[in-house]
């Protein structure tokens, strides 16, 4: 528009032809950029046509501009050009064929205008020729710099693209790594548990203690290797959260009565305030709430070495509906100072080799803390000062649940099976299967054991047994494939089948199913549990 305006005047006549040149040249670059984006490698030499036609077309201005013969035509003639210039030394990107084409032609009208349009005696054009020549030398310099700086970027992103892909392979490695430790370490926890808890039951007097300080051991190793577990799970992407009704304050009295023994012990006051406004029931992961509460109460009693651990409950109404649940835990230890509330929820950071020593632990629980309360939907921070101790707080929405319907009780273990089911257990750890052959002949039950998927084919292809207890990660045959298989022919294509797995995400369980499995059993395993998975898949097998 301010072309054409000009133009209209006589002496700028000129500036409507340039203008429709200029449009033109610049649609048929468009058109050239369009065809590349589909076809890249047979529209490079017609893209670069383009660009030169278009220099070509837009540098021409400066002549007429010149020929005019006043100083502002002939100084924005010059600006025009050398604006183009460092137009096309910034678009080519440390391309040279690139920088040659667009930057030619507006280079090439530099020393012709003034020729073409001033008295070549005119020592002004001679200075301006000169000038003009220091330009392009200047500008082959600064594309030279700029291609070497552009290159060393290229290289510093390619680079850096190389240690990413690095750092997710090191991470998946370190994620398959832990994965395979737990599964290791689950195999002699397991017999442990189990063993400490025949003892326990079994035993009297200081056999029986022994017995249940072995059991607790087993809960700390247990608890340390499931904080390994989360985190794994959490920088994998792969943790998940449940939403189930529970009774908040139940949860709340159970966590402070576990940990009411040892606040004793140390002389320490544990209190709890704002419970009796909490509803009775709410939708939340409880198991997950639980573990946040107990790492927090589990730092609290162990950096206070007198005084009192306050948890004070306070709520607030939701504009999405629902509440915002704060719960604070207030401790009177030491506090911390500016540089450690920085690093507290850092990953294995324990502020120091001193607290390690003298206190022990991972420094896992914050951490994984702070990521479960951000996965239910709220957060979890910390303020404090040096000497005044510390307040964490967690904040959680949550929505009103309903009282679940109440559960069958189970018969205890030691009613065992009258009948003697027949059962197989099938893992590549001859640990694992002492422990399950202990446990289960302990039930009544009669048990076979296989040392890999391919044995227990074979025996399930000559006996009809009642239930199968498969561990899944077996090296050969593992124990998905191992049950498709069952499930495809034989004696026992009806069987139940329950894994036994350290593996219980969401997605390693919708595998079990799939592969045909009826009910999981958690390694460790705790004997209640695997008894109450007997009860349901021999129950659900009488019934049939």
């Amino acid at each position: 528009m301010v072309c054409a305006a000009v133009g209209l005047q006589p002496r700028f006549s000129f500036m409507l032809p340039w203008t429709l040149a200029c449009l033109t040249a610049q649609g048929l670059q468009a058109l050239a950029l369009h065809a590349f984006g589909r076809n890249p490698r047979g529209w490079v030499l017609p893209c670069l046509g383009a660009d030169f036609l278009l220099a070509v077309a837009f540098g021409w201005l400066a002549v007429p501009l010149w020929r005019t013969g006043l100083p502002a035509g002939a100084a924005g003639g010059a600006l025009l050009l050398a604006g183009s210039v460092m137009t096309a030394l910034m678009g080519a990107k440390g391309s040279r064929l690139a920088f040659a084409v667009t930057a030619t032609p507006h280079l090439g009208y530099l020393f012709a205008a003034p020729i073409l349009a001033a008295n070549h005696e005119d020592v002004g054009v001679k200075a301006f020729l000169i000038g003009s020549g220091l330009m392009v030398l200047v500008t082959s310099l600064v594309f030279g710099w700029s291609r070497q700086t552009l290159l060393a970027e290229r290289e510093a992103r390619a680079a850096a693209e190389i240690r990413r892909e690095q750092a997710v392979a090191a991470d998946a490695a370190k994620s398959a790594f832990v994965a395979m430790v737990s599964h290791e370490l689950r195999t002699p926890l397991s017999a442990i548990l189990a063993g400490a808890g025949e003892l326990a039951r079994g035993a009297g007097g200081p056999a029986k203690a022994k017995a249940e300080l072995i059991a607790d051991a087993g809960v700390m190793m247990r608890a340390l290797l499931n904080d390994l577990l989360d985190l794994s799970k959490i920088e994998a992407g792969r943790m998940t959260v449940e939403s189930i009704d529970f009774a908040p304050r139940t949860l709340i009295c159970d966590t402070l009565r576990f940990w009411r023994a040892e606040a004793r012990d140390k002389g320490l006051a544990l209190r709890f305030t704002g419970g009796r406004r909490l509803p009775r029931w709410i939708k939340g992961d409880p198991v997950r709430l639980r573990q946040v509460l107990n790492n927090l109460l589990s730092n609290a009693i162990k950096f206070t070495p007198e005084g009192r651990v306050c948890i004070e409950l306070s709520m607030a109404p939701r504009v999405e509906g629902g509440l915002m649940l704060t719960l604070a835990v207030t401790d009177t230890g030491p506090g911390l100072g500016p540089e450690q509330l920085a690093r507290l929820f850092t990953a294995y950071d324990q502020l120091g080799a001193d607290t390690a020593r003298t206190f022990g632990g991972t420094g896992l629980g914050l951490a994984i803390s702070r990521d479960l309360s951000r996965l239910m939907g709220g957060d979890l921070s910390a303020v404090s000062a040096e000497g005044r101790g510390a307040r964490f707080v967690l904040t959680l929405p949550a929505l009103e649940g309903e009282e679940p319907p109440t559960p069958e009780p189970l018969d205890a273990p030691a009613d065992g099976f009258s009948d003697a089911p027949a059962v197989l257990v099938v893992d590549d750890h001859e640990i694992n299967r002492r422990t399950l052959a202990q446990v289960l002949e302990a039930f009544g039950l009669d048990v076979t054991v296989a040392a890999d998927g391919e044995t227990a084919l074979l025996l399930a292809s000559q006996t009809r047994f009642d239930a199968i207890l498969m561990d899944v990660n077996m090296p050969g045959l593992d124990g998905l494939d191992t049950t498709r298989r069952l499930r495809a022919e034989g004696l026992n294509r009806l069987t139940p089948v329950v894994a036994v797995t350290g593996a219980v995400a969401e997605g390693d369980i919708v595998a079990c199913q799939a592969a045909g499995m009826q009910d999981f059993v958690e390694k460790p395993f705790e004997v209640t549990a695997l008894y109450a998975v007997l009860l349901r898949v021999l129950g659900d097998e009488e019934a049939a």
